[in-house]
């Protein structure tokens, strides 16, 4: 920790002398000054004890925190390191106020199970304070989509990962992680987008037959890949489900095309019916409300299936104006591809 109990006071560890004795603000145990030439300096617990603020940190997580103070403060945030909030038995990083209210900064650097974060959040929210978590280097690899709804954040009411580089000591604010269905590559054209994931749904349905029976069932794992062009996802999207997107999609369509023209949802039954009627796990989020995202997504879909007038929007909810319709094979698919021009992004038949 970068802050311990003085004779006169809190006083942090770059500016502790070396012949003074320091306790915990936390447990009120002596601490020992930690410094060196390779470390930033730090008070440490004696071997044994049970604060469970003796837990070690690592070099990145210190230097961190003593960055963050320093970013803040020029900011004029007025950070406090390590502030030991006894109502919710809490200690953040640093504890900051920004337009009149109090900020909880976390750098992340060590492994935190979700059900751990949301008690976390919910200690700060109890109190009024809004949470920050800023993900360390071991977060700067590769992430599994769990643990990128695990620290989503919004950021001017977008998602984002918040990411704090000890080496260049600077914030930097992550949007790449919004994805497509089955690609990797991101400047592609809508044409190639579908020829990739039709190719891949072939090779999805000999690998996966469970979790496609899971999902959708047997009637359409053996034609996944004939499915129409508006069953795409286009465009990069923010993790919402364990399994791709257009799965689900695909889904929906295909509940769609067994339903007779003209059929009527009111708005929230159409919501509901979206959200309830493919069987697919949705990840859960730890900083932010999962419904959020959530009926973002259910409504730009739709606004998808309006423009392409499988639905139309009326006055108290939406109809389904025609069915949409499934290629006879994957190959006559991808031929109707190279000859059909788009519309709004779609090919003719939808």
């Amino acid at each position: 920790m970068l802050v311990a109990q003085g004779q006169h006071g809190l006083i942090l560890a770059l500016n502790a002398l070396v012949d003074q004795t320091y306790w915990c603000p936390s447990c009120h145990e002596p601490v020992i000054l930690r410094h060196g030439a390779h470390r930033v300096a730090h008070f440490a617990h004696r071997r044994g004890s049970h604060c469970r603020l003796s837990e070690g940190e690592t070099q990145e997580h210190l230097l961190g925190k003593m960055q963050l103070y320093q970013w803040a403060a020029r900011r004029g945030y007025q950070p406090q390191l390590e502030v030991y909030l006894p109502t919710i038995a809490q200690r953040p990083d640093l504890l900051l106020r920004i337009n009149g209210r109090l900020v909880a900064l976390e750098f992340q650097c060590s492994p935190l199970s979700l059900k751990r974060l949301q008690e976390r959040n919910a200690g700060y929210h109890q109190l009024g304070i809004q949470p920050w978590w800023l993900l360390g280097a071991p977060y700067q690899r590769h992430l599994q989509s769990t643990k990128i709804a695990q620290f989503t954040q919004l950021v001017a009411g977008r998602p984002a990962l918040l990411f704090w580089d000890t080496k260049k000591g600077c914030l930097r604010i992550d949007r790449s992680f919004a994805r497509r269905s089955l690609t990797t590559k991101k400047q592609l054209t809508k044409s190639t987008i579908i020829q990739i994931q039709t190719n891949h749904l072939m090779i999805f349905q000999i690998h996966h037959p469970a979790l496609l029976m899971r999902i959708m069932g047997r009637q359409i794992t053996y034609q996944l890949a004939a499915c129409p062009f508006i069953c795409h996802d286009l465009q990069p999207a923010w993790p919402l489900m364990r399994e791709p997107v257009i799965l689900w999609r695909i889904g929906i369509i295909w509940h769609l095309m067994q339903l007779p023209p003209f059929t009527f949802w009111p708005y929230l039954d159409w919501i509901n019916w979206l959200y309830s009627k493919i069987p697919v796990k949705w990840l859960n989020y730890g900083c932010i409300s999962s419904s959020l995202l959530h009926e973002h997504f259910l409504y730009q879909f739709t606004a998808e299936l309006v423009s392409v007038r499988i639905l139309i929007q009326c006055a108290h909810g939406y109809l389904l104006l025609q069915r949409p319709v499934w290629f006879n094979s994957p190959a006559q698919k991808l031929n109707s591809l190279k000859n059909n021009r788009f519309s709004n992004g779609f090919a003719l038949k939808y």
